[in-house]
């Protein structure tokens, strides 16, 4: 594809993965993300750990352009939309105004772990316009949620996607790259935000791995 994406089928849709470590699923005019974890170098900051400045407005601004790439006219995020608070918090007007500029999509949250205070705050969600759902939404075939390895996520009926695990990948001459992972059952997004760790991941039988490298998406080959 000329944006880089690569198309691939799971549980018969056709989805395409784009290199800024995002999903859509165009029958749908859905783009997906993963732990986007807005504030996260901020709150390191006030932990006293040097981090530079400007991280979040860098990751909307490649949101930016994934809705112009997929056409999306909805964003579901799958769980981390935040990483601590989000009263006060500097990234808010980054966030609204990003919202602003995107106010015709629907923004859809999968709650993870790190989204406790919008879970405990209806009011506040809504003012991010956001629209929350539960630990799971179940669109056939796609059961979408934070942790793909959750209980009540193990139980749904349906071919999970998830993220929580911030995969990885390393190919030889480049540094660790952001992966989607694809199992028989399950599937992980890579981590959306830039300052993420991630779970290292190695190729492995009945399982697909596809690599998010400078510019473009690679699936990597099975082990034979």
């Amino acid at each position: 594809m000329a944006d880089g994406a690569l198309e691939i089928a799971v549980a018969g849709e056709s989805l395409r993965l784009h290199p800024g470590r995002a999903l859509s699923w165009p029958r749908l005019r859905t783009l997906v993300v993963a732990d986007v974890h807005l504030g996260k170098a901020h709150h390191f900051r006030q932990a006293g750990i040097a981090l530079p400045r400007g991280g979040t407005e860098h990751d909307l601004a490649r949101l930016d352009a994934l809705v112009e790439a997929s056409g999306a006219t909805r964003l579901l995020v799958l769980g981390d939309l935040l990483h601590a608070g989000a009263r006060d918090a500097p990234w808010r007007a980054a966030w609204q105004a990003w919202r602003a500029r995107h106010v015709a999509i629907s923004v859809e949250l999968v709650g993870g772990n790190h989204d406790r205070a919008l879970r405990a705050a209806p009011e506040l969600a809504r003012t991010l316009g956001l629209r929350l759902h539960g630990a799971l939404l179940h669109e056939p075939p796609f059961v979408f949620v934070h942790d793909v390895d959750d209980a009540v996520a193990a139980d749904a009926a349906g071919y999970r996607l998830g993220g929580h695990l911030h995969p990885v990948v390393r190919l030889p001459g480049l540094p660790r790259l952001p992966a989607f992972v694809f199992a028989r059952d399950a599937g992980l997004l890579p981590a959306f935000t830039a300052f993420a760790g991630g779970l290292p991941v190695a190729p492995s039988p009945g399982v697909r791995l596809c690599a998010c490298a400078p510019g473009a998406v690679v699936a990597l080959p099975a082990p034979a």
